[in-house]
């Protein structure tokens, strides 16, 4: 799967705001205007709807089947009210606005994941979307790997669980 960085960054905006569920107006702006979102930095009011919406995104990433992920994406499309439109401004080619850029940034964002994990999925990449498998971890991710067959949030979850595997191995042959 080639990911393509218009296309992913929705799914990676849900990935950000579900690994950052009480994450402040200044770090969300911050974190959406990383994705060139439109007027990222969220109203006070728009705050908690953003939050909620990443709680509706965490199902997605650790539904067990690329089934169960696209019917969660399916139902994130229409309550998002995703209206994709060809559109081209400040010089850039046609692309695709998932919103209207004059609707509001909650919209905006809602619109945006709900499309780029509609994407990830459609492109035949349901199983890139995943949650970390150490126990107690539960940082979500969008596995851009080259092989696609990521299990952990980072290299630290991963050698945490590779080194403890080690050792109750050593302890089960020295036993």
């Amino acid at each position: 799967m080639q990911f393509n960085t218009y296309t992913s960054a929705g799914a990676h905006i849900a990935a950000d705001l579900v690994n950052a569920p009480s994450a402040d107006a200044g770090a969300v702006g911050k974190m959406l205007a990383g994705y060139q979102v439109h007027e990222p930095v969220p109203a006070p009011v728009q705050l908690p709807e953003l939050h909620d919406w990443a709680a509706r995104l965490r199902p997605v990433f650790s539904a067990p089947t690329e089934a169960g992920r696209a019917t969660l994406v399916d139902e994130l499309l229409r309550s998002s009210d995703c209206r994709p439109a060809l559109v081209s401004h400040d010089g850039l080619p046609f692309h695709l606005h998932y919103a209207p850029v004059a609707t509001d940034l909650v919209s905006r964002v809602r619109a945006l994941t709900a499309a780029g994990l509609a994407h990830v999925i459609s492109e035949g990449g349901g199983h890139r979307i995943g949650c970390c498998q150490r126990d107690g971890c539960g940082t979500v991710f969008v596995d851009t790997s080259r092989n696609g067959r990521r299990c952990f949030c980072s290299v630290r979850c991963a050698n945490q669980v590779n080194v403890s595997r080690h050792r109750a191995r050593r302890r089960g042959i020295a036993a």
